[in-house]
């Protein structure tokens, strides 16, 4: 039997090796030309087209190598701690402890260049981290009201904006003694703010020139009794009055006012008298009464009704 000989397998051919090669250099070059801010000829001095090539791709300048390690003038300085020193030492870490300055882990250690050559500066920047508890103001929402308790275009400020309060931990991060960056770490609030409310009046009637009597049945029941009113209109008058406003002409509380309890919208419709003046009101409420049981009830629902309730038991 012949024995089986196993095949060797071939390698790429040669001319896809160099076809690799030449597609490989092609590539470096287009990128080359890119990166450059001048196109390199052939011309041009070997020493100017290494530099640029060394720049380009980290190589090592051997004569600025052999520069370092000659004798050279460093100067190291952190704070405001300046040293020169005359040395032969390639070693950041020789040169500093050459200087007598100390470092601590914090410090920040930069060289001005990539070698260690004469007139090289070594600089310490000493940093620091601190971390403190800063309060700061919350701001309140202010929200605005439109009333008929006041009169159009006054403001009046029922509830006070308060501050809230934001504790914060913040760290703090300093490169000699100059504050670099600030970070908060937390925050807490401490305390909720409390909006402010501004109530702006959108009524048409003043207690400008009104004589304030308050809460003065005796005064309004006689003021009844002198007009030339039916009994029945007289006890109608002094019940509504007491029921709506307690005999107070100067009632502002809601959105209907005096003593009467009218509507601003309604009376300023029909009437030309300030809405809190009590005589007014008497006046031009008997009319309303004498227009005839449905205008009363319509009016003045509640207080009719209990009206008709404890005369009509009787």
């Amino acid at each position: 039997m012949k024995k089986k000989t196993a095949k060797k397998k071939k390698g790429p051919p040669l001319k896809h090796i160099l076809l690799g090669i030449f597609f490989l250099l092609s590539i470096f070059t287009i990128l080359l030309g890119y990166t450059s801010k001048k196109i390199v000829f052939a011309n041009e001095k070997y020493n100017d087209s290494w530099i640029y090539l060394a720049n380009v791709l980290k190589i090592p300048d051997p004569n600025l190598q052999k520069i370092s390690q000659g004798p050279k003038l460093i100067t190291v300085q952190r704070n405001d701690v300046v040293i020169k020193l005359l040395t032969t030492s390639i070693s950041l870490d020789e040169i500093i402890k050459e200087s007598g300055i100390a470092i601590t882990d914090n410090d920040l250690v930069f060289l001005n260049n990539d070698y260690l050559i004469d007139g090289s500066i070594i600089r310490i920047i000493v940093t620091q981290k601190i971390v403190l508890e800063e309060y700061t103001d919350i701001p309140y929402e202010t929200e605005t009201v439109e009333t008929t308790k006041y009169s159009k275009g006054t403001e009046y400020v029922s509830q006070k904006g308060v501050l809230g309060v934001m504790r914060q931990r913040v760290l703090l991060y300093y490169e000699d003694d100059i504050l670099i960056k600030k970070e908060i770490l937390d925050e807490f609030v401490e305390k909720e703010p409390q909006k402010e409310i501004i109530e702006i009046g959108t009524s048409w009637y003043t207690l400008e020139g009104i004589e304030l009597r308050g809460y003065n049945c005796p005064y309004w029941y006689s003021v009844v009794d002198r007009e030339p009113y039916s009994e029945e209109e007289k006890r109608w008058l002094k019940f509504i009055m007491y029921c709506e406003s307690g005999c107070n002409a100067e009632s502002n509380k809601s959105n209907y006012k005096g003593l009467f309890q009218w509507s601003p919208y309604w009376w300023r419709k029909q009437f030309p008298e300030n809405i809190f003046d009590g005589h007014a009101q008497i006046k031009n409420t008997v009319s309303k009464y004498r227009a005839g049981e449905s205008t009363r009830s319509n009016q003045w629902p509640a207080c009719h009704t209990k009206y008709l309730r404890t005369y009509e038991s009787n």
